[in-house]
């Protein structure tokens, strides 16, 4: 599916056309849970990268070197598309954003599409609620 509406364009969310089409193709995957994703390993050591740059610069042809560079340039050239691949820039990784799953990053990605901000707080907000949902619910007298 190669749908690109109601996206923004590349040129308005700051990014390549690559980087925008892979983000479309990647939220697709991510609904589906048809890729793992582990948002604190941009890559590590082994060269394994489970990020959403990481993702989208694997599926562009890039090595896992490759791939790790580029997600670790974005948030060195402060690119728009850093606060996408760092949910928080702090040390400790302390923003649930570090934590998603894949339904919550394919939301921050399409957020990033629809708007140019990932909104990761809307985006994790969605499991939180689905938390207090169900635990009234068990809670609930029958």
């Amino acid at each position: 599916m190669n749908h690109c509406q109601p996206y923004l364009s590349a040129a308005a969310l700051g990014v390549e056309d690559w980087e925008r089409n892979e983000l479309i193709a990647l939220a697709s995957r991510l609904l589906n849970e048809d890729v793992a994703l582990d948002m604190t390993r941009a890559a590590s050591d082994c060269g394994s990268v489970g990020c959403v740059g990481g993702h989208m610069a694997l599926a562009h042809g890039m090595s896992a070197l490759g791939a790790r560079r580029y997600v670790q340039d974005a948030a060195q050239a402060d690119s728009a598309l850093a606060p996408l691949f760092f949910p928080d820039l702090t040390v400790n990784k302390a923003h649930p954003g570090w934590r998603a799953r894949p339904v919550e990053a394919a939301h921050a990605i399409l957020n990033f599409l629809t708007t140019g901000a990932p909104d990761w707080d809307g985006a994790m907000g969605a499991r939180a609620a689905s938390r207090r949902r169900t635990r009234s619910n068990v809670m609930a007298p029958a």
